[in-house]
């Protein structure tokens, strides 16, 4: 009783601090430090297969400029009825210039982890071509790492009161959330929930590594693992604002379409060698 007591009036609600006259962002402070143990992560186990810190830290950026892109277009396109709304308000009543990037600002402004992800991949796809990198080994050093810095980032969630859960008894009561909706409500914690679930995920594919045992093939595991995990916390989420269509949120739909995708990518290269 206690110990939830102190949860709820310290890290239920703490989505900045001061330091040095600077407010710091809990949720960056948390994606930074998970940025930095995904990099060296990968690093420590691409020394396996020889693969060099350079292609470990420009691949990492790299995909990192895929994936900032892709979770602001993602964000854009769950809210593109709104956008479209605003541009139709912005020709109609010739609004100012400034109208319109602040509705961009609004609408664009945010990110979503999938079109993170997909985008990254891509630009770690093309990075591994332009330097000739064994694609499946420099993928699995990454399909581990993925999901400690996901931790993290879900860590920062709580702490900032986003993606916050479904009204619980279970749960924690947020007063200064970034997101007002979250507030005054006792929440179930999904964010930590699925933090913890994504250290399970980041434990078992980095035991499979280390035994070399579906060497080139741990990406697509990681891509059949995590979506199973999301489809199902997606239902103790609470923050309907991130779109819905007949009952499934689009985080769900798109878990769906990734992890068939990647049951099939599993099962026709069981055979081939690792590229």
């Amino acid at each position: 009783m206690i110990s939830s007591v102190i949860l709820k009036r310290v890290f239920a609600m703490f989505p900045y601090f001061e330091f040095a006259g600077l407010t710091v962002s809990m949720y960056g402070l948390c994606t930074s430090a998970g940025l930095v143990l995904m990099a060296l992560t990968a690093f420590l186990l691409g020394r396996r297969h020889k693969i060099l810190l350079e292609d470990i830290i420009f691949g990492e950026l790299f995909s990192l400029l895929g994936a900032f892109i892709g979770a602001h277009i993602l964000y854009a396109l769950t809210n593109a009825d709104k956008l479209a709304n605003a541009v139709y308000i912005f020709f109609k009543e010739k609004r100012e210039l400034g109208y319109l990037l602040g509705q961009i600002g609004v609408y664009a402004g945010g990110m979503v982890f999938y079109g993170g992800l997909i985008m990254g991949l891509l630009f770690g796809m093309l990075y591994c071509k332009f330097r000739k990198i064994k694609l499946g080994v420099f993928a699995d050093c990454f399909a581990v790492a993925i999901p400690l810095f996901h931790a993290f980032g879900r860590i920062g969630c709580f702490l900032s009161g986003c993606c916050y859960g479904i009204e619980s008894k279970l749960g924690f009561t947020a007063t200064e959330a970034i997101v007002q909706s979250c507030n005054h409500v006792n929440r179930f914690p999904v964010q930590l929930l699925e933090s913890f679930l994504n250290i399970v995920i980041f434990v078992i594919l980095l035991v499979l590594f280390r035994k070399g045992i579906m060497t080139g093939r741990l990406m697509p595991l990681y891509l059949v693992m995590y979506p199973v995990v999301r489809f199902f916390d997606e239902f103790l989420r609470g923050d309907e604002y991130r779109g819905m269509l007949l009952g499934l949120s689009t985080s769900q739909w798109i878990s769906v379409i990734i992890c068939a995708a990647a049951v099939i990518i599993l099962v026709k290269n069981k055979r081939k060698p690792v590229r």
